[in-house]
């Protein structure tokens, strides 16, 4: 009983001493403590977790890669070899080039050489991997080869086209006029692809801001009344659209799922 009783005072004994040593150690050290907050403090603020940045629009890496080709200019071929259409043929098979060989599958037709001049179309998206497959015959396009040992042998056209009428080879047709010749002969001859101007390009839509007037806060029926003033035409197509008859079959719309003629032009109320 002895030995217990000494024991459980020993036990009072140290953990009155640790105590008395801790409330030492914060009364005698209070700025180091201080200071040590301090420091804990600012390192929890400069490693805190930054707002992340707002995720960027995605877009598609092969088109972003063939705008940037677009934009470089290449150098003017001055003389290039004059062969017919067969020898041409059989120099690209000599070097081992076909239609598998392409780097680029993708390619946009956007060159500052036509922009300059005008520019109230937007550029042309070429599929070359897709025409090369058609085709099967890289000399269509590829028609000569620069003379200069150098040059590539499949060189771009506005290697060799670029400003229409130039007094130095007045027998060189521009940029502009060798594209619209060589596909729209193409795709005549072939029977499939575009021969027109909406078929290829898309129109370069203008800055409304200085066509539209519009008052500060514009009803809804005031925008349609404006924008019909220079589209007139195009209102009264839409009229005859599915988007605005709502003309076909109904199958999930309860009690009208047999209907041909449920929509604004018939049953609806918002008919605006």
């Amino acid at each position: 009983m002895k030995k217990k009783s000494h024991f459980l005072i020993f036990l009072f004994l140290l953990a009155g001493l640790l105590g008395v040593l801790w409330i030492g150690r914060v009364s005698l050290h209070p700025v180091h403590d201080a200071q040590a907050a301090t420091s804990q403090s600012e390192s929890e603020t400069i490693t805190a977790p930054q707002t992340a940045p707002a995720a960027k629009t995605w877009r598609a890496p092969d088109h972003e890669a063939a705008k940037e080709r677009a934009k470089e200019m290449v150098p003017f071929v001055d003389t290039v070899i004059d062969e017919c259409l067969l020898c041409r043929q059989q120099n690209l098979r000599e070097q081992g080039l076909s239609t598998d060989d392409i780097e680029h599958t993708y390619v946009l037709l956007n060159s500052p050489i036509i922009n300059r001049q005008e520019d109230r179309y937007g550029p042309v998206r070429f599929m070359h991997s897709k025409h090369a497959a058609n085709i099967k015959d890289c000399a269509v396009c590829h028609h000569y080869r620069p003379t200069d040992p150098a040059a590539l042998e499949t060189t771009r056209c506005s290697a060799c086209h670029q400003d229409s009428f130039r007094t130095d080879h007045p027998d060189r047709v521009g940029l502009k006029a060798a594209y619209h010749i060589n596909c729209i002969d193409c795709h005549k001859e072939m029977n499939q692809g575009p021969i027109d101007c909406g078929g290829c390009h898309q129109k370069n839509v203008p800055d409304h801001t200085q066509l539209v007037k519009l008052s500060a806060n514009p009803e809804p029926t005031e925008v349609t009344q404006e924008c019909l003033r220079c589209h007139k035409e195009t209102g009264e197509d839409m009229l005859k659209t599915v988007h605005w008859l709502w003309k076909g079959h109904s199958p999930y719309t309860m009690e009208h799922r047999k209907e041909v003629q449920h929509g604004k032009a018939t049953t609806t109320l918002n008919n605006f």
